[in-house]
């Protein structure tokens, strides 16, 4: 009598990931005044989505006192050990981990990621609907060619942020990512909307010239601090979903390639609240 699972579909079962969590990312390059205020509500509003939150800070290496991603992938920590290691959010509200150490584990000494990485981070992330990777555009770069990730790339309206912006979107189109450029606008005022303005078609003009890509850049109003998440942000957030990959939980031996084992990405269908 043949085991039950060793039926004729077997093996198309285990080519088949698993469902999981998803994972995004939100590119950093330094305007924490404007980064951090959008980080957290991109998470209000994907709470709002009912998805529960978690963000790995790659920028950040865990310690003993933070175990962080480290902790969830070996097993020290629970998923329930939440940390306000960015300290700008109650730890009650929002997961967020350390997790330099974790995500270069997941690599080989050359940078290409395990082919086990997927299934790893997706049981280490299990009481999670979705994980916001959080760090530069360097750190990033190759975990979102590697699953196919669309980031989130957002720029001030200012001069210095303008040009940080556009060095992260050049390091991302090199290695073939293409992220979605968000101006984001903290502050009213008719003066800021110009600016804003400005530097939304500045970006798409060299993007169109120096990349030989068309891109969109979204205009979004941030919430002023205390405030519920804008229907721009709001917006956003459903971008940054569209864009994620979903982990499979799973290792699937038999699929043609890690790459192909490592991620699916999710259909179009959001959850409502």
């Amino acid at each position: 009598m043949l085991e039950s699972c060793l039926d004729q579909g077997a093996g198309l079962r285990l080519q088949m990931p698993q469902t999981g969590p998803r994972l995004a990312a939100l590119v950093g390059h330094g305007d924490t005044d404007t980064e951090l205020p959008l980080l957290w509500q991109l998470c209000d509003a994907l709470g709002a989505l009912g998805y529960r939150v978690a963000v790995l800070d790659a920028s950040r290496g865990e310690t003993l006192e933070l175990p962080g991603l480290h902790g969830l992938l070996d097993g020290s920590l629970s998923a329930d050990d939440d940390f306000d290691l960015l300290g700008q959010v109650p730890a009650a509200e929002l997961s967020v981990f350390p997790a330099r150490h974790g995500l270069a584990g997941l690599a080989k000494p050359d940078g290409a990621l395990r082919a086990d990485a997927g299934a790893r981070l997706g049981r280490a992330l299990h009481a999670y609907d979705i994980a916001i990777l959080f760090g530069s555009a360097d750190r990033l770069a190759d975990w979102a060619r590697h699953w196919a990730i669309s980031p989130v790339l957002p720029a001030a309206p200012q001069k210095d942020s303008m040009l940080a912006a556009w060095r992260s979107l050049k390091t991302m189109v090199a290695v073939g990512v293409f992220p979605t450029l968000a101006s984001v606008v903290t502050r009213p005022g008719m003066a800021t909307a110009g600016m804003a303005q400005a530097a939304r078609d500045n970006l798409a003009r060299c993007a169109s010239h120096w990349l030989g890509r068309d891109v969109d850049v979204l205009r979004v109003r941030a919430a002023p601090e205390g405030e519920p998440a804008s229907a721009e942000v709001h917006r956003l957030a459903l971008r940054l979903i569209e864009g994620a990959a979903t982990l499979a939980t799973v290792a699937t031996p038999l699929a043609p390639s890690p790459d192909a084992a490592a991620f699916v990405r999710f259909d179009r269908s959001i959850r409502s609240h």
